[in-house]
């Protein structure tokens, strides 16, 4: 019987309502789309800019770097900057002839105010991904594309899933790739794998002790699951976790492997997947312990991702991770998602 008769969504946790609530908000971010302004916007190709400056703070920033790198592999000028380094330490970058793309859930962050109050002249060309269209953002941009992912009052579930989406599909129109089914199918792959969180969070919580470190490693656009996985782990649970890529895992950190260390390997992609597999084996062979999240490497210690095709691998490699940050919270006797010293919008720099 799906988790979801077995316990009524109503009685759950906000966060965890939040969670099973993604395929939905996925669903209406595809119904709507980008809307018409944007899509003429992107369609018409952003290869015409000095460069293209992407930013955000926390999930936003992170769900934006599989965009970051399409774009870049695409050969055109693009940055991926924290808003926060922008606005203090390089905004010498934003020129009159920039692309300034910005994601931001809430459009109100104090660093997105600032750089745009910052940037007003010389001003940029500002593409806002938002899903509060009051917001200075949304007010502020020249294209606004809405992530329709409804109100979202505890840690970033719904509003990153839909950055993901919308960031990768603003990216297919402006690089003029042809339209995918992949995202679309996601949904459906969601529905099915949350219908069923509660044992495979439990099959979570049987490969992942409470270690003394948790790291989560990644390469390429998997860095994107990694960081927001460490980041939701520290916000939901109160738990520490580091993300960092298997590169630079190998340059220094993998000399605190021991017993009661646990490294989480995004599989990630299939090229590189070998490399993250001979990590895995050496972490195991220093006393570690190793989760892999993938599904083509039939490795010793995998777990299971809802299936997947393209861009959807990204939203995929996300979901396992929130169900970690509710068993870590679970095992703290707290209510996952809950904040304690901050609120869902920071306002102060």
């Amino acid at each position: 019987m799906p988790d979801s008769l077995e316990h009524p969504v109503q009685t759950l946790p906000r966060y965890v309502q939040d969670i099973l609530g993604q395929p939905q908000a996925l669903r209406g971010l595809l119904t709507a789309g980008l809307g018409s302004a944007a899509s003429t916007f992107l369609s018409h190709g952003i290869a015409g800019f000095d460069r293209i400056l992407i930013t955000g703070m926390g999930a936003s920033l992170y769900a934006s770097y599989p965009s970051y790198l399409r774009l870049a592999k695409a050969g055109l000028p693009v940055w991926l900057v924290e808003t926060g380094e922008l606005l203090h330490d390089v905004p010498e970058l934003v020129t009159g002839r920039s692309l300034l793309w910005v994601a931001s859930q809430s459009g109100e962050s104090a660093e997105v105010q600032a750089l745009l109050e910052r940037c007003a002249d010389p001003r940029p060309t500002v593409l806002g991904i938002v899903n509060n269209t009051d917001s200075a953002l949304a007010r502020a941009a020249d294209v606004v594309i809405e992530l329709h992912a409804g109100e979202e009052t505890a840690v970033s579930t719904r509003t990153y899933v839909n950055t993901l989406a919308a960031s990768a599909l603003a990216v297919r129109l402006a690089l003029g790739e042809p339209e995918s089914t992949d995202l679309f199918d996601a949904t459906g792959a969601m529905q099915h794998y949350l219908a069923h969180w509660r044992a495979h969070a439990d099959a979570i919580s049987d490969a992942i002790s409470t270690p003394d470190a948790l790291v989560i490693l990644g390469r390429g656009a998997s860095l994107a699951a990694a960081s927001t996985g460490a980041l939701i782990i520290k916000e939901a649970a109160k738990y520490h976790a580091e993300a960092m890529s298997t590169s630079q895992f190998r340059h220094g950190p993998l000399e605190m492997v021991a017993e009661g260390v646990t490294a989480v390997l995004l599989e990630g992609d299939r090229r590189t997947a070998p490399f993250s597999q001979r990590l895995a084996d050496d972490i195991r062979r220093y006393g570690g312990r190793v989760v892999w999240l993938g599904q083509r490497v039939l490795d010793p210690d995998a777990i299971p991702l809802a299936a997947y095709r393209g861009a959807a691998q990204h939203i995929a490699e996300i979901l396992p991770l929130q169900l970690l940050s509710v068993v870590l919270a679970e095992r703290a006797g707290i209510e996952p998602g809950v904040f304690r010293h901050l609120e869902k919008v920071t306002r102060v720099l």
